[in-house]
């Protein structure tokens, strides 16, 4: 059998359920706005963390470009270092060869012969000087013709002359010279 009330609620009752559900729905609303306001929270702290995370890895990217600049620099100086390196190799190159040559010539020249003029054209080289004797000539010219940086050295001409009281031999050497030794 189905029963059906008919009689009225009172209006207490009423009341009580509107106020009860007024009351679910403002503690709702106030749960609500309190999770809202700690959630907020929160991501303030995230973005605080995030800001504070990004200062610090923007800090170190301005220390690397430091040091990247500081690398560039080096390797400007480095290379202007070679550079100069190979200006100077060039040269070196450029002079061992007469260096080489007036070293030689220092060391064969005998005592009692005096060398007046040294000229060298097109690797060609001519050689003037004076000597106490003909002997002294003799022996120069043998050792210039021992000497690997001379080819085809020849006596062209031999002079007596007085110089301050002494009988001397003037006399002049042609050569060929080799630098590339």
């Amino acid at each position: 059998m189905i029963r059906i009330n008919l009689l009225p609620v009172p209006k207490v009752r009423k009341q009580e359920a509107l106020i009860v559900q007024a009351f679910i729905g403002v503690a709702a609303l106030i749960l609500i706005v309190v999770g809202c306001y700690f959630v907020g929270l929160q991501k303030k702290d995230a973005i605080v963390a995030a800001t504070q995370r990004n200062q610090a890895k923007q800090q170190q990217i301005d220390e690397l470009r430091a040091q990247v600049g500081e690398v560039e620099k080096y390797k400007k100086q480095v290379q202007s270092l070679e550079d100069q390196l190979g200006v100077i190799r060039a040269l070196e190159r450029g002079r061992t060869g007469p260096v080489r040559v007036m070293d030689e010539m220092s060391e064969i020249v005998p005592r009692k012969l005096w060398l007046t003029n040294f000229r060298e054209a097109q690797k060609k080289v001519t050689i003037e000087g004076l000597a106490e004797s003909g002997m002294v000539i003799a022996d120069f010219l043998d050792s210039i013709k021992g000497s690997r940086f001379f080819q085809n050295a020849t006596l062209i001409v031999v002079n007596s002359s007085e110089q301050d009281g002494n009988q001397l031999q003037k006399f002049t050497i042609t050569a060929n010279v080799k630098y590339d030794i």
